[in-house]
């Protein structure tokens, strides 16, 4: 028994100790992830609809993978909207958002804010050439070619379809959002 007792003894406290110490290091990193979080999706909101300088978040219906809904405001008055979104890549969820402009009904950008997709590959969903592809495209659906793209098409990223494709797929739920709460409103 004695030969049970002492291990057994020293493994929980090391066990506690452990527990202890991790979770004094997560408390003290809470906060300070939480407010670089809040800036990654503050630049993203200002990139993605540049004619906005504040943007509040606004409660109304969202579905499949709308995570959230902001109105962008300049002065008083409404310029568009910023669509945060979290559909499934080739390796996970792909968190971004869409900025739409209310006024020419276009949209102003996209932008991919925390993703688990293959490095040198669907990783490339971040640089800012292939967020240039979804600049100025009508509010409308857009399809993925592999070739020379059109005025509602984006040409996929090389050796990276199903992330090209989930990606832009989210932009269309962006968009029909728009359509179904902005544009039929009016």
């Amino acid at each position: 028994m004695k030969y049970i007792l002492k291990p057994a003894i020293t493994l929980f406290i090391t066990a506690a100790v452990t527990v202890a110490a991790l979770s004094y290091v997560y408390t003290l990193t809470l906060e300070p992830i939480d407010k670089q979080k809040r800036r990654t999706q503050e630049a993203a909101m200002k990139d993605v609809l540049p004619q906005a300088s504040n943007y509040h978040e606004i409660h109304t219906d969202i579905s499949g993978n709308i995570t959230a809904i902001f109105e962008g405001i300049s002065g008083s008055a409404l310029t568009g909207y910023v669509i945060q979104l979290s559909p499934e890549g080739y390796s996970g969820s792909i968190d971004m958002m869409v900025g739409i402009s209310i006024r020419e009904e276009k949209i102003t950008g996209m932008r991919v804010l925390r993703h688990t997709e293959t490095p040198g590959l669907g990783a490339n969903a971040v640089k800012e050439n292939f967020y240039r592809r979804y600049d100025n495209k009508p509010a409308s659906s857009l399809t993925v070619v592999r070739t020379s793209p059109g005025e509602n098409e984006i040409q996929a990223i090389t050796s990276s379809t199903i992330t090209t494709r989930a990606i832009t797929n989210a932009v269309n739920e962006a968009v029909k959002w728009y359509q179904d709460h902005v544009v039929r409103e009016r």
